[in-house]
């Protein structure tokens, strides 16, 4: 028994095991996504529980996700994603979750405005 919840990773964070299970059904082969986080400080890179960082802090993927979003992406979107996440997969040499990479980029992406809109206007938006 190792005192996780049920569905809980049994990976020690310790251990140098970069091994990460995630399920075999992509959220976008299920037509849903993982939600992104309430406006809460729960999600923030440190635990103030532990002082573990969050990743190892939260029992499943879902922890500190209150919202659940459905998004539908275009074939060359979910290219660029598997892309990227290798990309940054070979950044930090460890293996990230789907839906820690899409947080990231959304909140990245978040703080560059004037890029989001550069894309907006290309697929046709303030014509």
């Amino acid at each position: 028994m190792t005192g996780f919840k049920d569905g809980a990773s049994t990976d020690d964070p310790f251990s140098g095991n970069d091994e990460q299970n995630e399920p075999t059904t992509s959220a976008a082969e299920s037509g849903l996504d993982e939600p992104l986080p309430s406006s809460n400080e729960e999600t923030s890179a440190v635990s103030t529980n532990t002082g573990l960082p969050w990743i190892y802090e939260r029992s499943s993927i879902t922890d500190g996700r209150e919202k659940t979003v459905q998004l539908h992406l275009q074939d060359d979107t979910v290219d660029k994603q598997r892309e990227v996440k290798t990309d940054v997969e070979t950044l930090i040499n460890e293996s990230v979750k789907k839906a820690d990479l899409r947080e990231a980029a959304l909140l990245v992406g978040f703080q560059h405005s004037e890029e989001v809109a550069a894309k907006l206007r290309e697929w046709g938006y303030d014509h």
